[in-house]
């Protein structure tokens, strides 16, 4: 049980309804537009005040590579794709050089409106003031003039603003076109300067080359060289023929021993192996003998088939057989020799040439420091050659393209005045002051029912409190005391439905619900008008008894259904009476029983084992008991009577007091282990009825109002 009270709570805590808000800016909407139109109108003189100024814009083109005007590549040649050019022409853009300099071409040092001082000053015109009246107006047109860049391009913007849209346009034309001059005429400078530079010192290259060239002829001849293909021409020549012929004669000598080691190698192997290989196989001598050999054999073979072999036949046939191998070991020891010599040969043909090459590299190598000499000379002045040429190419493209010298921008897309004002753009200024003012309205309504955490209708109470929503009932204007309110329902059908649905939702639920306490958070929500309609509605099939246990209230069901002084259920506690002579008769199956008179506490008298038995004999005689028990917040007497009852039923008043303090009233009845059927809200304000028969009973006094035919 006190799992459940504590997962309750935190759905009661957990429970947002954002539809209330909605719902708050619907009903107030006409006040968010009177507001709107209030600040429309006092803001509409102010803005109306305000000066226009306007904005003109020039467009400069940073370059990603010089201009192909002139076929020569320019002095001051740059490359864009370094981290921080473009960055660098946005500051020299800025920078008060050009700025300054733009202030002279403008004249702007002679505007008044700029150099600060009257036009009819006696020292407008003094050589000591100008350069003050330059700095001001430097200082003055600085205020508004913004140069930004474009991101991701290489284009820079330069923007002025002023009340004069010609001034603006002239000014922010005319700062582009100084950034644009100023760097055309440096790089005029800084080519001129170049080119008196470069002049000086080929003067100097072409004495340094005939000094080079005297000295490469001294050198020659002092140490006796040629210069037949460099100084080395003919001794490398030499070197490559022995070398050529070198690497011959090593591969005869490494194929003449390959043989000759094979040889020796299968020396004494058996005749058919030695004849096989492929240095001798090929010899015609022994080709001729193998194939004699053969011949002999297979003659031997035929004969040893007929003959015996002491036979004269087989006998001549083996000794021509032994002739022919004999005959092939002297051909094979003659091979033998003939390989070797042939190997020898050959060895002594490569040594030879591997004595010719050594001779050959020592001169070489003697030639080695003179060829380095010869070579560091040559070098020097080739060197100075090439700067001697490259200089004097350049010397002559900077005379040509002098004349050429391009800026590293231009102005792409010129101001021009501008026909409507920048700011302040009083339609818009005014646009906004509206919409803040629409803004700052829904938001306090907002804020307003944020903080709002009364319960208004049947979906707030079921987010907001978790309860099951049993019913509601409408707040009836006009109505001076409880009698007539209840008058006003029992009597019609449709108004009566609101109480019956409640009885339907008791009557559906599947617990034993025969005894119902109906209690509130405090006094005065409507627990007593709901206790008694629902004991009318519960008499119409069903033998009811509606019991009055509030002891803390003197206007309750006691003074309306019975007198002042008469007995209750304090004396049938105590044992003073019985329940007929105490019990009062509403209709045919309605009975009503008075609080009486208590002597004692009431929480005395509620916590007594006698009120078990009073209820207990009640039950046997009524089909359904209805309990009007005091507010939760004036006593215990709720908690109390939980003991005795099957359920309770939860009354609040709409909009009457915050869901925390309705939440706190709930915990003190759960934590009595009390059963509660659900939540009546009372008092519901039309807008906010849901339940159909609410809307019903709204219906039917909206027509009888329309018509005519009848009134509240």
């Amino acid at each position: 049980m006190k799992l459940s009270i504590v997962e309750n709570g935190k759905r009661r805590e957990s429970s947002i309804d954002f539809s209330r808000f909605a719902k708050e800016i619907k009903k107030n909407s006409w006040k968010i537009l009177l507001a709107g139109v209030i600040a429309g109108a006092i803001a509409y003189p102010l803005i109306s005040m305000m000066t226009s100024m306007y904005v003109s814009t020039a467009t400069v083109l940073i370059k990603a590579q010089p201009d192909n005007v002139s076929p020569f590549p320019q002095v001051e040649g740059y490359d864009s794709t370094r981290s921080g050019y473009y960055e660098t022409q946005y500051a020299l853009m800025q920078s008060r050089i050009v700025l300054e300099q733009a202030v002279r071409n403008l004249k702007l040092d002679e505007n008044p409106d700029f150099n600060g001082v009257k036009s009819d000053s006696k020292d407008a015109n003094t050589a000591e003031n100008q350069q003050q009246r330059v700095d001001h107006a430097l200082k003055t047109m600085l205020k508004n003039l913004t140069i930004s860049s474009v991101r991701t391009t290489h284009l820079a913007s330069i923007s002025y603003e002023s009340s004069s849209p010609k001034l603006a346009a002239e000014i922010a034309n005319g700062v582009a076109q100084t950034f644009i001059n100023y760097t055309a005429e440096q790089k005029h400078q800084n080519t001129q300067k170049a080119r008196e530079s470069n002049l000086q010192r080929m003067d100097e290259l072409q004495k340094q080359i005939a000094e080079q060239k005297q000295a490469i002829d001294e050198y020659l001849k002092n140490e006796g060289l040629l210069t037949f293909r460099g100084v080395d021409g003919f001794e490398t020549e030499q070197l490559s023929i022995v070398t050529n012929r070198l690497a011959d004669a090593t591969q005869r000598r490494v194929a003449a021993q390959s043989q000759y080691n094979e040889v020796r190698q299968n020396a004494g192997k058996s005749l058919n192996d030695v004849i096989s290989l492929p240095a001798i196989s090929n010899h015609a001598q022994i080709q001729d003998l193998r194939i004699a050999l053969i011949q002999a054999k297979r003659s031997l073979y035929e004969l040893r088939k007929s003959y015996g072999p002491k036979h004269t036949k087989i006998l001549e046939a083996q000794a021509q057989v032994q002739a022919i191998e004999d005959q092939t070991y002297s051909v094979l020891g003659e091979l033998e020799t003939g390989l070797r010599q042939q190997y020898q040969a050959a060895l002594a043909d490569e040594n030879n040439y591997q004595q010719q090459l050594n001779q050959q590299k020592e001169v070489f190598q003697k030639l080695g420091t003179k060829r380095d000499g010869y070579n560091t000379l040559k070098l020097a002045l080739d060197k100075t050659e090439d700067s001697y040429k490259t200089l004097y190419q350049r010397t002559q493209e900077q005379s040509l393209s002098g004349n050429y010298a391009d800026a590293d921008a231009v102005l792409y897309d010129p101001a021009v005045p501008a026909d409507r004002p920048s700011k302040p753009n009083k339609s818009l200024l005014l646009v906004m002051v509206v919409m803040l003012a629409l803004a700052f309205s829904i938001m306090y309504i907002i804020v307003k029912a944020a903080m709002d955490s009364t319960i208004n209708n049947l979906s707030q109470m079921k987010k907001r409190l978790n309860l099951e929503p049993l019913g509601e009932i409408r707040r009836y204007k006009g109505m001076g005391n409880r009698a007539q309110i209840r008058d006003v329902i029992a009597n019609n059908p449709l108004n009566a439905d609101i109480i019956h649905s409640i009885r339907t939702r008791i009557m559906l639920d599947n617990r034993q619900l025969q005894t119902i306490a109906v209690t509130s958070a405090d006094h005065g929500e409507g627990r007593t008008l709901l206790a008694n309609l629902l004991a009318n509605s519960f008499s119409f099939d069903q033998k009811t008894l509606l019991i009055d246990l509030d002891f803390f209230n003197k206007d309750g069901l006691s003074s309306e259904l019975a007198k002042p002084s008469a007995s209750g259920v304090a004396e049938l506690i105590r044992g003073e009476g019985t329940l007929e002579s105490m019990s009062v008769k509403v209709n045919e199956n309605l009975d009503f029983l008075p609080r009486g008179t208590s002597t004692v506490s009431s929480l005395l008298m509620l916590s007594s084992e006698n009120i078990e038995h009073v209820i207990r004999e009640l039950r046997s005689r009524y089909q359904r008991i209805i309990i009007d028990v005091a507010a939760v917040n004036q006593s215990q007497d709720s908690q109390l009577i939980s003991r005795v009852t099957d359920g309770l039923i939860f009354v609040l008043k709409a909009g009457a007091a915050p869901a925390d303090h309705i939440t706190q009233a709930l915990d003190k009845i759960e934590t009595n282990q009390s059963v509660v059927i659900g939540a009546v809200i009372n008092q519901v304000v039309d807008r906010n009825l849901e339940t159909k028969e609410g809307l019903r009973s709204l219906n039917l006094q909206t027509n009888e109002l329309m018509n005519g035919t009848g009134h509240l």
